[in-house]
């Protein structure tokens, strides 16, 4: 049963379960929706310069790219979190907020 919906201006992009967590980061199954191929390409250039931890100020400015008008939306019935960071890579997520 996921955990969260993440939706970006509108569009679902898929759901996240709770597998683990390494805190401060919850790890996690990601279930793509059809929306997510849209943004595929974003996700995949933040998760690229934060692994080559090279450029922090590139991948910020790719995070704050990727993160506007996106939110996680608790499925517990709790408000919509806006603030928080989260990795995507393929079928799996870490995210912390």
């Amino acid at each position: 049963m996921p955990d969260y919906r993440i939706v970006r201006n509108g569009v679902l992009l898929g759901a996240l379960t709770r597998t683990g967590s390494d805190m401060p980061w919850w790890e996690g199954d990601f279930d793509p929706a059809p929306g997510f191929e849209s943004i595929r390409p974003l996700f995949d250039r933040e998760r690229e310069l934060l692994e080559a931890d090279a450029d922090m100020d590139a991948w910020g400015r790719a995070w704050d790219e990727l993160a506007v008008g996106m939110v996680m939306e608790p499925l517990n019935g709790r408000g919509p979190i806006t603030e928080f960071l989260l990795h995507i890579d393929g079928r799996q997520a870490s995210w912390r907020y």
